[in-house]
């Protein structure tokens, strides 16, 4: 704006001097062809113009305003050139030019000067004005337009200011929000904002929720170690005060190894512990598959996917742990084969496992589709694993189904919306 308002100053300044150069020189023009017609040569071949037909402004001493007319025998001069003496450049009949040059005092002259022939005698006829007002004036006007930018500009940066300070308010809101939402006095970051600022908001949101849900998976989680390790730990201790039963001591023995090893396998498949990243199909797959494999080396998994699909907008930790907890849990209890189905379409993504082992009777079949149904992790069959990617598709408004695979074991399958 800066750079702006001193280009148009500028240009202004130079238009404004053009304008009254080109409007001084043409009265000059006119006053030097008005000289032409009232010159007359006497009968005695003396020139003289009639001050009658001149304007007085030419008699004043310094009036800013002065002509000359040079013969080959004689200099007429207006009286307002007083005693000021001066030279001018030669030129032909017929030609005229224009210039600048220095007056008396601080006087600066825009001058006319042109070549005639009157009565077969070639006249010089000289004009010129005094610009110096005119440039004081636009001097003035020019300091005066610099002022008024200065504090236009100083006016627009505190308006500025004060603007963007209003319009980023609401990020101490939101700043507010969350440290209420980290401080536990409210549980969503839900406020008011400008559209420009919405998306930012929204991500935020995910984030937080995001977040949520995981320490609240994480806690349930802990909580069923802690129950199922809490049997096996009361039957140890029972026996090894008693000292009787050592085959029931070696079994818990083995449960508890049993539980702790499937907890360090789930962790290795949720991979990191960032939130918020989005899920590469083609990047974090073959690591996931990678490690199923070397967990079920008998078992042939395969995947089936389309090649435009990689990049999906959900947590990459979530995924990991979906995927990886259905992934584990259709190994498990398949006889030879698990198969895996990706697909997305109309902003939804479509997961379909299945395995050829033998499969869920109908009334858990039942029992596992039922709505809010958590099945606790130590039973035999297909619940290993299921409460947590309950947890997982809930956060994210998906829905999981279960149904009986053409292969002859479990099929799940799984919806979830994706965001744009």
């Amino acid at each position: 704006m800066i750079l702006v308002m001193l280009l148009l100053l500028v240009g202004l300044n130079i238009t404004i001097q053009n304008l009254v150069k080109e409007h001084v020189l043409t009265r000059l023009q006119h006053d030097a062809e008005s000289l032409i017609s009232v010159i007359q040569q006497n009968t005695d071949g003396i020139w003289a113009v009639n001050p009658i037909h001149i304007s007085t402004v030419y008699n004043r001493v310094r009036s800013g305003h002065y002509y000359r007319i040079a013969t080959p025998k004689q200099t007429i001069r207006s009286r307002s050139l007083f005693d000021f003496e001066f030279s001018s450049p030669s030129i032909n009949v017929g030609q005229s030019t224009t210039y600048k040059m220095k007056g008396p005092g601080d006087e600066s002259w825009i001058v006319w000067q042109q070549m005639i022939n009157k009565n077969d005698q070639p006249l010089q006829i000289w004009a010129a004005e005094d610009i110096a007002p005119f440039n004081q004036s636009l001097l003035r006007y020019s300091l005066y337009s610099l002022v008024i930018v200065v504090l236009a500009l100083l006016i627009s940066l505190y308006s500025q200011q004060r603007i963007l300070s209003r319009a980023f308010a609401v990020f101490d809101e939101l700043r507010n929000n969350l440290q209420s939402i980290r401080q536990r006095e409210t549980e969503s970051a839900d406020i008011q904002v400008p559209i420009e600022v919405l998306p930012l908001v929204e991500e935020i949101k995910k984030l937080v929720e995001q977040l949520s849900h995981r320490i609240q998976r994480t806690r349930r989680a802990i909580g069923n170690l802690s129950h199922e390790i809490k049997r096996p730990l009361q039957i140890l201790s029972l026996h090894v005060d008693t000292d009787e039963d050592r085959e029931s001591v070696r079994q818990s023995i083995h449960d508890i190894r049993a539980i702790v090893d499937r907890e360090l396998r789930r962790a290795k498949v949720s991979g990191s512990s960032s939130v918020g990243i989005v899920f590469r199909l083609k990047d974090e797959m073959p690591y996931l598959l990678e490690v199923m494999r070397k967990i079920y080396p008998a078992i042939a998994i395969e995947l089936d996917t389309t090649d435009e699909l990689n990049e999906i907008n959900l947590d990459k930790d979530d995924m990991l742990e979906l995927l990886g907890n259905l992934i584990d849990n259709a190994c498990k209890f398949a006889i030879k084969k698990v198969s895996i189905k990706i697909s997305s379409g109309q902003q939804r993504l479509y997961l379909s496992i299945e395995d050829d082992g033998h499969g869920v009777v109908r009334e858990q079949l039942e029992k596992l589709g039922g709505k809010g149904i958590r099945l606790d992790e130590t039973v035999e069959g297909h619940g290993l694993g299921l409460g947590i990617c309950s947890d997982i598709i809930e956060s994210y408004q998906g829905q999981l189904n279960f149904s009986s695979s053409d292969m002859g074991g479990l099929k799940v399958k799984i919806e979830i919306p994706l965001s744009t």
